[in-house]
């Protein structure tokens, strides 16, 4: 069975719109599955800071790590 779906208009500036595509691209997904990961990736940092997590990017050739700040 099928999943429902929603259907959004956006209007970009054109500079997000060419940030979309590049990335998309570069990742095989089409527009639409972009902004859907965009989204989620965004729900799991909100979810973290209302928690009060940290978002820790560890570097996967030297193990260093940085926070990640939301802001």
């Amino acid at each position: 069975m099928e999943k429902k779906r929603k259907v959004y208009t956006l209007r970009l500036p054109t500079d997000q719109d060419d940030v979309i595509e590049e990335l998309s691209k570069e990742l095989g997904i089409t527009k639409s599955e972009f902004i859907r990961n965009a989204l989620k990736t965004y729900a799991i940092l909100k979810f973290a800071e209302k928690k009060g997590k940290r978002i820790i990017l560890e570097d996967m050739n030297t193990g260093e790590k940085e926070w990640l700040i939301l802001s």
